[in-house]
């Protein structure tokens, strides 16, 4: 990685742009997310080595663009209303800067004014197997309430949390949840309590593939050569709504130098 100094990184962003433009990654079937985020990540690099000057920003910050990006393009042979876009962002903590951080570069990346749906989730306390921080989550949610009461964002979701602590959520956000994500992985089975208390109020009970760790830090170490720490991660999806067709998908990160 000595290109542009890559080996000095202080503060990154990288954008992968849309990987289903990437024929390396689409040809896998049913790809592992940390898998194909990976590659991803690789491809994009190696892009911007072979061919891209230096962004420099504040603060030390590079930005890291895939410059064979076809994202734009894609999103404008449709109109806005015609797409169902959704983010789901991975963090570490309850930092509510890095939340609104990352649905802001969001919106510069996919450049539009709101979008339809965003789910959070806590990668570090599924890593360790921690029990659920209720003030935590609720810390996050009110940032995200921001978002939803500005109409940016118009309707919220959380991955991976116990029944009783989307129960107690659900009571106490003034935007209430409307779609909570469960790995099959770890619970192979939905219980049949949070199944009914979904069709009560209806919320969508999805499922996911996502690893608890989505880029875990053997994975950053192999990436650059050394440790940076994984600030936020988030994945942009974009659909066609009539036809319910993927049409974008990639992925947002923010890593800083430990």
């Amino acid at each position: 990685m000595a290109n542009h100094n890559l080996e000095d990184i202080e503060n990154v962003i990288i954008n992968t742009g849309n990987i289903l433009s990437i024929n390396d990654i689409t040809k896998k079937p049913n790809p592992n997310p940390t898998e194909e985020l990976v590659e991803a990540i690789n491809i994009t690099i190696k892009d911007f080595q072979n061919g891209s000057a230096l962004d420099p920003q504040p603060d030390h910050l590079l930005v890291i663009n895939r410059n064979a990006d076809d994202l734009t393009s894609k999103v404008n042979e449709h109109e806005l209303s015609e797409l169902k876009i959704g983010l789901k962002i991975f963090v570490n903590n309850d930092d509510q800067n890095l939340v609104q951080e990352a649905i802001e570069k969001a919106f510069l990346t996919i450049k539009v004014n709101s979008v339809d749906d965003v789910i959070i989730s806590f990668t570090q306390k599924q890593a360790e197997d921690k029990k659920d921080d209720l003030n935590q989550i609720q810390n996050v949610w009110k940032i995200l309430e921001g978002f939803v009461q500005s109409q940016k964002i118009k309707q919220l979701g959380i991955a991976d949390v116990e029944e009783n602590t989307f129960r107690a959520l659900y009571e106490w956000a003034a935007v209430k949840p409307s779609i909570i994500q469960i790995n099959l992985a770890t619970c192979c089975v939905v219980p049949p309590t949070l199944q009914a208390f979904c069709k009560e109020n209806d919320l969508k009970l999805l499922t996911h593939s996502d690893n608890n760790d989505i880029l875990p830090k053997d994975s950053i170490q192999d990436i650059f050569g050394r440790p940076l720490t994984l600030k936020w991660a988030l994945r942009f999806v974009i659909h066609v709504k009539c036809r319910g067709v993927l049409i974008t998908k990639g992925y947002l990160l923010n890593l800083v130098k430990n």
